[in-house]
C-alpha cells in the first residue's frame, strides 16, 4: 500500500489506545509517518470498543485475606448465578476470566 501523503510504502503496525487499553492494526508510512486504518481495521476496533462499553465498573474489597468483587444484578440474571454455585477463574492474558459452572 502506498501513502497517500508522500507515496511511501506503508506498513502494518500495531498499537494499543492507553487509557481504554484496547489494541488496534492501522497503516504506517515508514517515509513520513502518516498512519490510517481500513474499514476491516476500523470495523475490528469499533467490536473493541463496543465491548468495552458493556463492561461494568466494579471496585475489589478485602475479604479476608482475599480481594472479592460484587458482580452486577444484571450479570447474575443474565448469566443465571446464583449463591452457593461454584466458578472457575483464571488469568487470561491481561485480564481476569470468569466461568460459572
Amino acid at each position: 500500500m502506498k501513502c497517500p501523503v508522500c507515496k511511501g510504502n506503508m506498513s502494518v503496525v500495531k498499537d494499543v489506545m492507553p487509557k481504554e487499553k484496547v489494541g488496534f492494526e492501522a497503516y504506517k508510512c515508514e517515509n513520513c509517518g502518516e498512519e490510517l486504518v481500513n474499514m476491516a481495521q476500523l470495523k475490528s476496533l469499533a467490536q473493541k470498543y463496543r465491548e468495552l462499553r458493556r463492561a461494568k465498573d466494579v471496585r475489589f474489597a478485602k475479604w479476608g485475606n482475599s480481594l472479592a468483587i460484587r458482580i452486577p444484578t444484571e450479570l447474575v440474571d443474565e448469566l443465571g448465578i446464583h449463591e452457593g454455585m461454584h466458578a472457575l477463574i483464571r488469568k487470561e492474558k491481561e485480564a481476569l476470566k470468569i466461568m460459572p459452572g
